[in-house]
């Protein structure tokens, strides 16, 4: 009797690990070590995106209550630090922006116009508004 518990315990362990195997399996190419998750905590992770290294293409939420947001205007201040009249953006080290429940950090945003351009050069500090359209972060006013 005893040997039958025996080889019934045994038989669930072995199958209990089978079960638990091609799970972890699974996760074989999710390799999250490098990923600096301190840099999101109390954001708003679908604003966490372009702190991640992910490509903003395709993030869209249409539907889903990201509309109403999206043309919600944002304030910031902020020093430039890159100006790129070709594609009309400029990088900016902004100050927290509770809005967005964003901490400081360096962030590239569009410009809505690139007249704007003109106002931005780097190292200068501004002043600046944006709204979120879709996946990108529009500047519509600078000071």
């Amino acid at each position: 009797m005893k040997q039958a518990q025996r080889f019934a315990l045994v038989a669930v362990l072995a199958s209990s690990f089978a079960a638990v195997s091609p799970s972890h399996a699974q996760m074989g190419g999710m390799d999250m070590k490098d990923m600096d998750m301190e840099k999101c905590k109390g954001m708003d992770m679908s604003k966490c995106k372009d702190m991640m290294g992910k490509d903003k293409k395709g993030m869209e939420m249409k539907g889903m209550g990201a509309d109403k947001k999206s043309e919600a205007q944002h304030k910031g201040v902020g020093t430039v630090k890159k100006v790129d009249p070709a594609r009309g953006k400029v990088t900016i080290a902004h100050g927290p922006i509770p809005t967005m429940k964003w901490p400081a950090m360096n962030m590239t945003f569009t410009v809505k116009d690139k007249a704007l351009l003109g106002k931005f050069s780097q190292d200068k500090k501004v002043e600046f508004e944006f709204v979120e359209r879709g996946s990108d972060y529009l500047i519509t006013s600078v000071k």
